[in-house]
């Protein structure tokens, strides 16, 4: 290996994780709730120009070593684990799209989701445009998250363990990169970071796990932004019947006979 590599590793494993607790989240608390939105932006913009520029010098580093893209997962080979991987995303996608269709049909379970996600809601997307900014982040991640903690993480710790403490260490990796999740969000992120890792080994190939990846965002991110907006439809419809009750001024006083 070469220092480039080191240095790529110790920003991924070390640098990244406290970025996106001090940086990326404080902005966004910090922001006044009328600037939010644009924060918002700001901030998914900022995370997809990072990622690529990380995978970009990712890029730079393989070139000048002439490293054959093999070791990155980048090859597509139509192996027996990765049919099975497709046909058992094919079987999931439509089982959760049957189970997306009925929550989005009924408030009381887009309640439940506002409630599971808690203060993620400050990440994800409130608008149809704030959702269409959503769209380019999660592509990126499905892309870049996949090519760097996957990818570049388990050569990295091939190197020093085995395959399966390899891809271990990687998802832990990945967990900390979500620290602004809290604690609850590192344990999710990082198995869900061993799940991709498996996914990444069963298949032979990173594209599987680039796919799910970024699919598994865009649910997340679609179901987000409907959760919230049925509950601003919903403030709106109660404003609107207290405005109608009092469209004509306040009630008048009772007459007391003076």
């Amino acid at each position: 290996m070469f220092p480039a590599d080191h240095l790529l590793a110790i920003a991924l494993v070390a640098l990244g994780p406290i970025r996106s607790y001090t940086v990326g989240l404080r902005r966004l608390e910090r922001a006044a709730p009328e600037a939010l939105p644009a924060t918002r932006r700001g901030v998914y913009g900022s995370a997809i120009s990072i990622q690529w520029g990380l995978v970009a010098l990712l890029a730079v580093i393989w070139i000048l070593t002439g490293r054959a893209w093999d070791g990155l997962g980048l090859s597509f080979r139509l192996t027996s684990g990765l049919i099975g991987v497709a046909l058992g995303l094919a079987v999931i996608t439509v089982l959760l799209v049957r189970q997306r269709n009925q929550t989005l049909a009924r408030p009381d379970e887009l309640a439940e989701v506002r409630r599971r996600l808690g203060s993620l809601q400050l990440m994800l997307p409130h608008t149809a445009s704030e959702f269409a900014a959503f769209v380019r982040v999660a592509v990126t991640a499905g892309v870049c998250e996949e090519l760097l903690y996957r990818g570049f993480l388990i050569w990295y710790f091939a190197h020093l363990l085995p395959w399966w403490g390899a891809g271990l260490a990687a998802a832990v990796a990945f967990g900390l990169g979500h620290a602004y999740q809290g604690a609850r969000g590192v344990i999710q992120t990082t198995l869900v970071g061993a799940f991709l890792a498996a996914v990444y080994f069963v298949s032979g190939s990173l594209w599987a796990p680039i796919v799910i990846h970024a699919l598994m965002d865009l649910h997340t991110g679609h179901l987000a932004w409907r959760a919230y907006q049925s509950e601003q439809e919903q403030r709106a419809d109660e404003q609107a019947v207290v405005d109608e009750i009092f469209e004509g001024g306040p009630p008048d006083e009772p007459d007391d006979g003076g």
